[in-house]
């Protein structure tokens, strides 16, 4: 894993990290919750990761919860789906 510095103070760039495996592997867990301790915002670019991973990545965090307004996917509780792209308003 890569730590890109973005800014003097604030954020950082992850580069060669796979969430999907991070959720699993307690190792490089660590090292992205330090980072993130570090650098308080973190971008990982270009993630391709089943909904299952990315909330068991989520919970390594802590409990999920469901957003009261925008309410959360069917099938996995806490995971709040926002579809955007460049033609999005």
């Amino acid at each position: 894993m890569k730590i890109e510095q973005l800014t003097t103070h604030i954020g950082a760039e992850l580069v060669g990290v796979n969430l999907a495996e991070a959720a699993r592997n307690d190792d490089m867990f660590g090292a992205i919750k330090a980072a993130l301790l570090e650098h308080k915002v973190l971008f990982l670019r270009d993630q391709n990761m089943p909904r299952a991973d990315h909330v068991a990545f989520a919970e390594r965090f802590g409990a999920l919860e469901d957003h009261p307004v925008a309410g959360s996917h069917p099938d996995h509780p806490g995971l709040v789906c926002i579809y955007k792209d460049e033609t999005s308003p």
